[in-house]
């Protein structure tokens, strides 16, 4: 039990280095392509971004909300709603380990200013409208990553399951909805650790979570007609 829970933590904390990976491409792009062209490094920054969760799916890393989704599918043996908060503590270490040695790294340059913008976007909470802003956008990213997960690991490693994640993974990056991992290292290299952080990534985790309920109920019903289908 001990040791099957230490190397969910493990694959936590990796999961956590890869997501921030994509996260640290992201921030890159912006910058590179800021100004003028900022538009066009938004949209680079969002396709680079996934490089993050393939590495997580390619080799079975433990990430929060790529694995939350399986408690709405069927009922699980307890052990696993023990390694969900240890795997997604994992993932917290993963990110402050890659954040923070981007921030040491960068701050004294003009890329961290880009990355305390990233941050900063992410920390306006001067209405309640925010709170609620922050809920639907995490909501909607915990369905993009669903479907990214889910479809990629039907048809893994082959293109259309690659596609698929990429694309998903593009959809809520370019829309700016918010991944908790992700926030969590955003807010590392900016060295952006404020009470409005922890509202944020509270709110995230609960909006990820719930956001795999209608990514579970859309595959079933596709499950559903497919057997139907066969069956006719």
């Amino acid at each position: 039990m001990v040791k099957k829970q230490l190397i969910q933590f493990l694959k936590g904390i990796l999961a956590g280095a890869s997501i921030a990976l994509g996260g640290f491409l992201f921030v890159i792009a912006t910058f590179l392509l800021q100004d003028d062209f900022s538009e066009l490094g938004k949209i680079l920054g969002s396709l680079l971004f996934p490089v993050g969760l393939f590495l997580v799916c390619t080799f079975g890393f433990s990430l929060y909300t790529g694995k939350i989704g399986l408690v709405f599918e069927e009922r699980k043996e307890s052990r696993f709603y023990i390694s969900l908060p240890v795997m997604l503590i994992g993932n917290a270490i993963g990110t402050l380990i890659v954040g923070y040695a981007c921030y040491f790294i960068f701050k004294d340059t003009d890329v961290m200013t880009r990355a305390i913008a990233v941050a900063n976007a992410r920390l306006d909470f001067s209405s309640y409208a925010n709170y609620l802003q922050c809920f639907i956008k995490s909501f909607l990213c915990g369905l993009c990553v669903y479907i990214a997960v889910k479809s990629f690991g039907k048809d893994r490693l082959k293109p259309i399951g690659i596609l698929l994640l990429v694309f998903f993974v593009f959809v809520f990056v370019y829309c700016g909805f918010e991944h908790c991992v992700a926030n969590m290292f955003y807010f590392s290299m900016a060295n952006r650790w404020t009470g409005e952080a922890f509202i944020d990534l509270s709110l995230c985790i609960l909006g990820n979570s719930l956001g795999t309920i209608p990514g579970v109920l859309l595959f079933k019903l596709i499950a559903k007609k497919i057997n139907v289908a066969l069956k006719s």
